[in-house]
């Protein structure tokens, strides 16, 4: 295989739509790698991208609670458990979407009283943690074609009340991935924030705010 293509939070909504998308136009000779906590749901998506590529793509399939606090050395362990340095080596691009997250509701004070790592463990530590991991597993040296994609939100820059934690991790996240760009200027690198999407995400939104 000669790309390898990551999409976190790929069991539902929107990464299971960016992952079976983006099968279809890689639709041979790539590795996928899906991460969610649902390992049902992604076995669906498994199963609809093996019939779009006629079983011409790799798909690898990990099942994973990015809230639980898990350091660098441990998504390392899982990205070098999945792939052989062989596999590794014949990779001629690399594309990461990070699109996992949760809604993080409570006033500045109610937020401040509880576990702020935890809060924060989802919509950022994660991320930067598995990053880092894969800058070090797939470096630029390596593999100089690289497209890093971090699913944003108009709240990383629009501050609501109630919404101290969503807000502060995603306007963080947002930052970590500018960093990223200025340290790596030779990769593609996307702050992307799509916009009102109907999910399951959405429709916590909206009871949230008007009932």
């Amino acid at each position: 295989m000669k790309r390898l293509i990551i999409v976190t939070g790929s069991s539902r909504g929107i990464g299971r739509s960016i992952a079976l998308e983006l099968n279809r136009i890689y639709d041979k000779e790539s590795a996928f790698l899906l991460l969610a906590r649902d390992l049902d749901s992604l076995e669906s998506v498994k199963n609809q991208m093996v019939i779009d590529s006629e079983a011409k793509n790799q798909i690898h399939l990990v099942q994973i609670d990015f809230s639980a606090q898990y350091e660098m050395t441990d998504y390392f362990s899982i990205l070098k458990n999945t792939f052989t340095s062989t596999q590794v080596e014949k990779f001629r691009e690399v594309i990461a979407i990070y699109n996992h997250g949760t809604l993080e509701f409570g006033s500045v004070s109610l937020i401040a009283q509880e576990n702020l790592r935890q809060k924060f463990e989802t919509n950022l530590f994660s991320i930067w943690s598995f990053l880092s991991a894969l800058n070090l597993f797939i470096p630029a040296t390596l593999t100089p074609k690289q497209t890093h994609v971090n699913i944003s939100s108009g709240y990383a820059n629009e501050p609501v009340a109630n919404w101290s934690g969503h807000c502060c991790a995603r306007s963080a996240r947002d930052m970590l991935f500018k960093c990223f760009a200025l340290e790596q200027p030779g990769f593609k690198i996307l702050n992307y924030e799509p916009g009102i999407v109907y999910t399951g995400m959405k429709i916590v939104i909206i009871k949230n705010i008007y009932f």
